[in-house]
């Protein structure tokens, strides 16, 4: 073979290879360019939860503390001196208004007179017999107690910084220790005039109805005075609100990026809360994964919460 010949093709040989390992060096460059996106993409991207802002029915209230008390408790008393000479009643008993619980006989020494009757005053239960058959009586001592126990009253105390919201009227959900689960619904139906210093309260009371008797006088719960109701109110979850520089803002989703907003909040009820501007219904809300979150920030939705 020639020499020229074969200098060619061993020229041609080293530009194959040549060509061949650049082919290879450019491929491998762009795929590193390809891994490197797709990582820089997963490290600026941040998994997030949401919700939907959805139309609901909240309530504002102001939990408070109290106990049953009976709206009426009276004590019955002899309008004569003598003995008793029989008690008609016995105690957990209904009486009715005008009903004789028991008679006294008032004979002295040459006179006769009739029994006289011992009357209850009002509708009820009798709580107490303080007085046995013999016994003498005069009108100064209490002989029994009646109870109306047909509806009962809680007694609350409002502090002063809510007294302005509070008023006869309110509807009041009541929850005692006695019976778990079960809530008894009242009004306030009457508020003390004055304020009292030391405790820098007010007294409110609210009225239960009480047909089976099962309320009873000094039984303890917690009581919810309902101050107002939005039947169509656009809530988001109270784990949404976030602290940001002295606001409370709030991280939704447009396109894939972390849109920050100020909502005008208006109710807070437990877990929830109303806001009246900054949002809008089926926006989807970041409940999980936004207090590191900046605006514009790039967003992957891992969970949809219902």
């Amino acid at each position: 073979m020639k020499k020229g010949i074969k200098r060619a093709l061993i020229i041609i040989l080293v530009l194959a290879v040549i060509i061949g390992l650049g082919v290879l060096a450019y491929a491998r460059i762009k795929q590193m360019e390809r891994n490197k996106k797709t990582a820089e993409e997963i490290d600026i991207s941040t998994p997030v939860a949401v919700t939907k802002a959805g139309v609901g029915q909240i309530r504002e209230t102001l939990a408070l503390n109290g106990s049953v008390k009976a709206v009426k408790e009276v004590n019955i008393f002899s309008t004569v001196t003598g003995k008793i000479k029989e008690i008609m009643v016995r105690e957990g008993e209904r009486v009715r208004k005008d009903q004789t619980l028991a008679f006294v006989e008032r004979d002295q020494a040459g006179l006769k007179f009739a029994d006289a009757p011992i009357e209850s005053t009002i509708n009820g239960l009798i709580k107490q017999v303080m007085t046995e058959m013999g016994a003498s009586v005069t009108p100064a001592a209490p002989l029994f107690s009646v109870v109306d126990m047909d509806s009962v009253e809680i007694i609350v105390n409002i502090p002063e910084k809510d007294i302005p919201r509070i008023h006869t009227g309110q509807k009041s959900e009541v929850s005692l220790i006695a019976y778990p689960g079960s809530i008894f619904t009242g009004t306030i139906y009457k508020m003390s005039p004055v304020v009292d210093p030391l405790s820098r309260t007010r007294e409110a009371r609210i009225l239960v109805a009480n047909p089976g008797h099962i309320l009873k006088p000094g039984m303890f719960g917690s009581i919810e005075i309902i101050i107002q109701t939005r039947d169509q109110a656009l809530i988001i979850p109270y784990s949404a609100l976030i602290d940001r520089e002295e606001r409370q803002v709030v991280f939704i989703v447009e396109n894939g990026k972390a849109q920050q907003v100020q909502p005008e909040i208006d109710i807070i009820e437990g877990e929830s809360l109303s806001v009246s501007a900054g949002i809008k219904e089926g926006d989807l809300v970041i409940v999980v994964g936004q207090h590191n979150l900046s605006q514009g920030d790039q967003v992957t939705i891992v969970e949809e919460i219902e």
